[in-house]
């Protein structure tokens, strides 16, 4: 009997550790509220991230890409590594520079102008203007 009574306490020591080291592990984590900013912030940089996939993807910029050297699996290897503030760089970068994108800013402000120029005598462009003087 001795020895099962052995046994029996070694087995009850051997599971009260691992409970106890379970125990400690589940407890490391911890809990906190998790904002609406904070939450809409990492939707938005996965969709951002998103869209850099996307465009990467297309045939034309695949097709400059392999024109200009650059292997395509290694362009995309590199923006998963980008940060979040990289990605949201390009992203703005990319808004900023677009070709052609304020057409109708640009010929509203050379119509104005010249409206102006008509109206101070310089130029007679618009037969409905009547100069100033």
């Amino acid at each position: 009997m001795g020895f099962f009574n052995l046994s029996k306490k070694g087995v009850a020591l051997a599971l009260s550790a691992q409970l106890v080291l379970s125990t400690q592990a589940v407890t490391l984590a911890q809990a906190e509220m998790l904002s609406t900013e904070a939450a809409i912030n990492s939707y938005a940089t996965l969709d951002s991230r998103a869209a850099l996939f996307d465009a990467l993807e297309r045939d034309d910029v695949q097709a400059e890409m392999v024109a200009m050297g650059v292997d395509p699996d290694e362009a995309a290897a590199r923006l998963s590594a980008l940060t979040d503030a990289e990605v949201a760089s390009i992203l703005t970068q990319i808004e900023e520079d677009n070709a052609g994108a304020d057409i109708i800013g640009t010929l509203f402000t050379v119509f104005v102008i010249l409206l102006v120029t008509d109206i101070l005598c310089l130029t007679n462009v618009f037969p409905f203007t009547r100069c100033a003087r």
